[in-house]
Formats: structure tokens, C-alpha cells, sequence
């Protein structure tokens, strides 16, 4: 599946519902935290890069406070102001992104490729099993903790689910027709290769296999037949062989 005009219907979508604004505050008020936390790096720089007189003079620090405070002061005002000529020009950089990644081949040749790399990176794969593994185990463990607070919402919900079911006659047709749907829909698409299937293995057959098959699909049931056809039997024979005795 290519994912890059996926990508950029759902960009497009949300700028088109004003998502995209609340990411852009995110990023501005990111990065006035981030020029807080370096300062003294901002500083240092400005002040490698004067030379003797400015050093000499004091002059370095001034310049140094006057950079902050106009960077400061430049991610305070995209913030508030909504029509700021950087965010316009962000927004605008987005829609063009968003068109891109739906129409441009150049891009969505270069995001499929980044895909096919991310997917054949075996730490990707080793990564996710490793994820999917500690997700399973943890719901696992909750599951069967009898305090756990997911496995009593879990049997909560089979609670209701069950009720639902007993007392809605329009939840139970609803599911009876769900059902009969799917299985009328499997039947019809897969119905000759399920067909084929079950008459290939039967064929593989033996004698012994045919007899445990059916004796685990009817099971007690078969055991009644076997008492009953011996009982039957043995009335029968007795009855003639009484018959024979008086004639």
C-alpha cells in the first residue's frame, strides 16, 4: 500500500480543520523552552565570534542579550499572532506538502523509498515483536489477575454484553443476521475450495482415523448406540432362540 497520498489527504484534512495550529503552538512554545535551557550556548557563540574591541569593550554581552531577546521575542509573537508572516509561511509550507505527497511523483517516489527502507530494517522488526510481546504479556497479566482493573472492566463488559444479548431482541437479530450474512458470504466465495479441502483429507483416511474422528464427534452419544444395538441384539436372539425351543 502506498502510503505518501494517505499522508497527505490526512494532512490535508487537518488543516483543513484547523488541527495543524495547535502542532505549530507546540513546536513555537518547544523551541522558546529549548532556547531558555541553551542560553549560555547562545551566549557563547556570539561572543566567539566578536572580536577584540567588542570583547574589550563589553559590548559582547550587550550584543549576546540583544540576540536572546529578539529571539525570544520573535517566538512570542508567532505565538499570539495568528496571521505572522513565519506562520503563514509554516501553513502555507504544509498545504504544499500536503499536495505533494497526494500528486507529486517526485515525493511520493522518495516517501514509498523510506518506507521500504524502515520496513526492511531488521531493528525496526526486532522492535515492534519486541513491543507486541510486552503489550501481550501485560494484557495477559491482567487479564488473569482477579484484581486487576482491566480484567474486571473486561468481565464487566461480557457481563453486559451477555445481558444484551439475552434481553434485546434487536441486538440478537442484529447478530443473527451479521451471521448469516458472513457465513452465506463465506460459503459463496470459498464454498468449492472448502469443499475440496474436506474431500482431499477424508480421502487420506484410514480406517482407525474414521473411527476416532467419529467417535470424538459423537462421543457419549455413540457409546448409548453401541449398548443399545448390544441389548437389542441379545433380546432378539433370545427371543428366537425361545421361538425355535417351542416349535
Amino acid at each position: 500500500v502506498e502510503v505518501s497520498p494517505v499522508l497527505g489527504r490526512m494532512l490535508e484534512a487537518a488543516i483543513a480543520d484547523g488541527r495543524h495550529r495547535p502542532v505549530i503552538d507546540g513546536l513555537v512554545r518547544w523551541a522558546g523552552l529549548a532556547l531558555e535551557g541553551n542560553e549560555e550556548l547562545v551566549r557563547d557563540m556570539v561572543q566567539s565570534r566578536a572580536n577584540a574591541v567588542l570583547r574589550w569593550t563589553g559590548l559582547d554581552d550587550r550584543l549576546a542579550n540583544s540576540v536572546l531577546d529578539g529571539l525570544y521575542k520573535l517566538l512570542a509573537e508567532i505565538l499570539v499572532r495568528p496571521d505572522h508572516p513565519i506562520r503563514t509561511k509554516v501553513e502555507e509550507g504544509l498545504k504544499t506538502l500536503a499536495h505533494d505527497l497526494q500528486h507529486d511523483p517526485a515525493t511520493r517516489a522518495k516517501v514509498e523509498q523510506a518506507k521500504l527502507d524502515l520496513l526492511a530494517n531488521p531493528a525496526l522488526g526486532d522492535w515492534w515483536m519486541g513491543m507486541w510481546e510486552r503489550l501481550r504479556h501485560a494484557l495477559i497479566a491482567q487479564l488473569r489477575s482477579p484484581d486487576g482493573a482491566l480484567s474486571a472492566q473486561f468481565g464487566e463488559t461480557l457481563a453486559e454484553l451477555g445481558e444484551a444479548l439475552r434481553s434485546q431482541p434487536s441486538l440478537q437479530k442484529q447478530v443473527n443476521r451479521f451471521a448469516r450474512r458472513t457465513l452465506t458470504g463465506m460459503a459463496n466465495r470459498y464454498g468449492d475450495e472448502i469443499v475440496r479441502l474436506v474431500s482431499e483429507t477424508v480421502k487420506r483416511w484410514d480406517a482407525r482415523t474414521i473411527t476416532a474422528r467419529v467417535e470424538g464427534a459423537v462421543g457419549r452419544d455413540l457409546q448409548f448406540i453401541r449398548i443399545n444395538g448390544t441389548l437389542v441384539g441379545g433380546l432378539v436372539g433370545v427371543t428366537i432362540h425361545a421361538v425355535e425351543q417351542l416349535l
